[in-house]
């Protein structure tokens, strides 16, 4: 399921992954809900309103869980003006009127979390659950994985 983009709720998240040999009882700790996975198309434009949802409508910020982006937001801004730049993995900014792949859990894609842009996602296509594609990724490292801090998301103030 090829993407330019992934992102993940983080109450879709329920736990840290351990350093060492990573079991399935791991695994489904992390992700119990059998949530399955939906690629869809967004516009750049979009894409940066799904990261001002992390703010609008909710009790308390919800910070997605991201991949094949980064972006840097100012916290001084108001709700709906918050997200400052998005870039692409080369460090190019997302056009908006460019066509995106996205990923996402079939939660959000439904727009669960007040993440209701999702909803407007074109050319969606159902794929595997979201545990058995965690799984296949863990299998491809060979039963471990490693954790680096990659600066995906900073924040001007």
């Amino acid at each position: 399921m090829g993407t330019d983009f992934a992102f993940m709720n983080p109450g879709g998240i329920r736990a840290d992954l351990d350093a060492g040999p990573v079991t399935w009882g791991e695994l489904f700790t992390i992700q119990p809900f059998g949530n399955s996975l939906v690629r869809m198309t967004l516009t750049g434009e979009q894409i940066k309103l799904l990261l001002e949802q992390q703010w609008l409508n909710q009790t308390s910020p919800r910070v997605l869980q991201i991949s094949g982006l980064s972006y840097t937001w100012d916290n001084t801004q108001p709700n709906g003006q918050k997200v400052a730049e998005v870039l692409n993995a080369a460090g190019a900014p997302l056009d908006p009127a460019a066509a995106y792949s996205v990923t996402v859990n079939s939660f959000i894609a439904a727009g669960g979390d007040n993440f209701a842009v999702l909803v407007q996602g074109t050319d969606r296509v159902g794929g595997p659950v979201d545990l058995d594609a965690l799984i296949d990724f863990i299998e491809v490292a060979g039963g471990t994985a490693a954790a680096v801090i990659e600066g995906r998301v900073t924040r001007l103030n």
